[in-house]
């Protein structure tokens, strides 16, 4: 490049849950094809699911920071000038689109949010255009791997669990909203038993598996997005792992999806997908969908034999 070299800081909040990280690998990897920065940075939150960005190849150097916050102002100490600023927190990201208003209308990246393929109303804002790619960049490594490895394949990954929320009440909201119940679950593990499969209930920490599975929870979420990579297919509910599937392109099916028909958020990211809707979510109809997916896109095998994942 020509000039001062520069760097390029993008500060993400604590609002970024586990697809959010990963939909924002695909647009930052747009960033950089078009504007090839010196290095470009990325600071988060310190959370375990922060890690998710590690080894993204889009990614100069991955910063943590606490409850304090002061990475910017460290930044700008350390870079001075050369310092290109993209703070994505809440706040500063409201602010600067209210003061670009003569750009875009500030609400419309909100509709675009909904509307849109996902990541592409930050990639609005940034002014790239359209994105050439909106599936996530993830790369796995050797460790990353390990849990999987380990694993009778063929193996069908579940993840039935909603998520845990600050407010209870949001809790049983979403329960309600994105939530299949756990008889149907352990029905379907039933089912996935007897066609021969080995079935994995993904979860956090203390979430119980689907009865009948194997349990893997509180993995890091790097060995879980190994497990997914070697899966023969994921069913879940709405949530971040599905980008995950979508990144290592494993067939995933979602049940249930609880958007309207006319949204599609996965079809853009060209990975093998159903959707099931919630009045078509009988456990017979979720295994039929199931085995279409997996007859389409052919047998996977456990990634013991592979030195890593990239997607």
């Amino acid at each position: 490049m020509v000039g001062r070299p520069s760097v390029h800081l993008f500060v993400l909040g604590n609002d970024y849950h586990l697809g959010d990280l990963l939909w924002f690998t695909a647009v930052i990897a747009e960033y950089r094809r078009q504007l090839e920065p010196e290095r470009l940075l990325v600071a988060c939150p310190d959370r375990a699911i922060s890690r998710i960005l590690e080894h993204n190849p889009a990614i100069d150097e991955l910063i943590y920071y606490g409850r304090d916050g002061h990475v910017v102002a460290g930044a700008r100490a350390r870079y001075g000038g050369a310092l290109v600023l993209h703070d994505l927190r809440p706040v500063p990201i409201a602010w600067s689109m209210v003061r670009s208003w003569r750009h875009r209308w500030p609400w419309l990246y909100y509709r675009d949010l909904w509307l849109e393929p996902r990541g592409q109303w930050l990639a609005t804002f940034l002014r790239l255009g359209r994105l050439h790619e909106v599936r996530p960049v993830l790369h796995l490594t050797d460790e990353d791997l390990s849990v999987a490895r380990t694993l009778d394949a063929p193996y069908i990954v579940l993840a039935p669990h909603t998520g845990r929320y600050t407010l209870p009440i949001l809790g049983t909201i979403w329960a309600r909203v994105k939530g299949w119940g756990e008889a149907r679950w352990a029905r379907l593990a039933e089912a996935l038993r007897k066609e021969g499969y080995t079935v994995i209930t993904l979860g956090a920490a203390g979430e119980e598996p689907v009865r009948g599975t194997t349990g893997l929870s509180g993995l890091p979420i790097r060995q879980a997005a190994g497990v997914i990579a070697g899966a023969a297919a994921l069913v879940t509910v709405e949530s971040g792992l599905w980008f995950v599937a979508a990144a290592v392109r494993t067939p995933l099916l979602i049940v249930p999806w609880w958007l309207p028909r006319s949204l599609d958020w996965v079809a853009p990211m060209h990975t093998p997908y159903r959707l099931v809707y919630r009045d078509q979510a009988t456990v017979r109809h979720v295994l039929a969908e199931l085995r279409f997916l997996i007859s389409q896109n052919g047998a996977r095998q456990n990634p013991a034999s592979e030195s890593g994942a990239e997607g």
